[in-house]
């Protein structure tokens, strides 16, 4: 049976301001699960998981003995973690290094020692394992060999975390993705982009959708109307903003207006639809120039049309 541990993240604050706050993460037991968020959030919660028992922390910038070369630094850990020696020829196989192992770490490229790092993730006995931007400037040969070796922790049954600011390098090997900003954790719906058949004739079958699609590489990314910033459509192309990052729709504006009115949105601009309830000021430029400013992690201006601006006066009682 699969074992589901749900930890508990403290909150973490600076200077009084909250980075995040206090959130719930459940962690499977041979699943990789992906945290999306920026390095402000990476750094404290990587720390966070440092002092927690039965978890080990991969922090991207470990240092690697330069001067060893690749097949004495896996001798060295397999002393470290008491592993037989004879699994030796395997491991260089997973790290896809066979033919560096006699070259002296210094002389590795960048993807090469990436690879070397994550050693410690696949010989220690710790259940949960917490991995920070582990395909960061990868070429695309060391991402796949990085997949493979999480494949290969998770055949060991482990619990694994990716840590990271860029979502693509998160579809690519996670099961869940979650997102994580100033109001919380926040799972992103994913679905599989379906290329086959026509689906069966809704002719006589009533559908509401209150979730908003977009597309990141071959996945459908489902969004709640209340995580959505804004909406801007540049040279007929739409795309929804969340928490600074944008996200292709390939929904009309006019039909996402039509459905996200009902959810407070407000079409400010003939190409903007704004989330009322993110907006924090209205800045007057002129007398026929307007914008408005939203409350979300990056200060945000979007413009506010003349003739707009009575329908949202009205809309806001003032």
């Amino acid at each position: 049976m699969t074992q589901i541990e749900k930890i508990v993240i403290e909150p973490y604050s600076e200077a009084g301001n909250i980075i995040y706050p206090s959130f719930q993460l459940p962690l499977q037991s041979a699943s990789i699960i992906g945290i999306y968020t920026d390095v402000a959030k990476i750094q404290p919660l990587m720390q966070w998981f440092l002092k927690q028992p039965n978890s080990y922390s991969h922090v991207r910038e470990n240092a690697l003995y330069e001067r060893l070369t690749v097949m004495e630094y896996i001798q060295f850990c397999f002393k470290l973690f008491t592993v037989p020696l004879n699994s030796k020829d395997a491991i260089l196989k997973l790290l896809a290094l066979t033919e560096q192992k006699n070259t002296k770490i210094n002389k590795l490229q960048n993807g090469e020692k990436q690879r070397l790092k994550l050693l410690h993730t696949y010989l220690n006995t710790a259940h949960n394992q917490i991995i920070e931007e582990p395909f960061q400037n990868l070429d695309e040969f060391s991402k796949h060999s990085v997949q493979q070796l999480l494949i290969a922790l998770q055949k060991q049954g482990k619990s694994i975390l990716l840590l990271s600011n860029n979502l693509e390098d998160l579809l690519i090997s996670c099961n869940e993705i979650y997102r994580l900003d100033a109001i919380g954790l926040h799972p992103l719906d994913l679905k599989e982009e379906d290329t086959g058949a026509s689906p069966p004739s809704s002719e006589n079958i009533a559908i509401k959708l209150d979730k908003i699609p977009t597309k990141k590489n071959d996945k459908l990314i489902l969004f709640n109307p209340p995580e959505i910033d804004y909406i801007e459509s540049v040279e007929g192309n739409v795309f929804v903003y969340v928490a600074g990052e944008s996200y292709p729709c390939t929904l009309s504006l006019t039909d996402l207006e039509q459905k996200l009115t009902p959810f407070g949105f407000f079409r400010s601009h003939r190409s903007y639809i704004v989330n009322l309830q993110k907006v924090r000021e209205i800045i007057t430029w002129t007398r026929n120039s307007y914008s408005l400013t939203l409350n979300s992690n990056e200060k945000t201006v979007v413009p506010l049309s003349k003739n707009k601006l009575a329908d949202l006066k009205e809309i806001l009682g003032i």
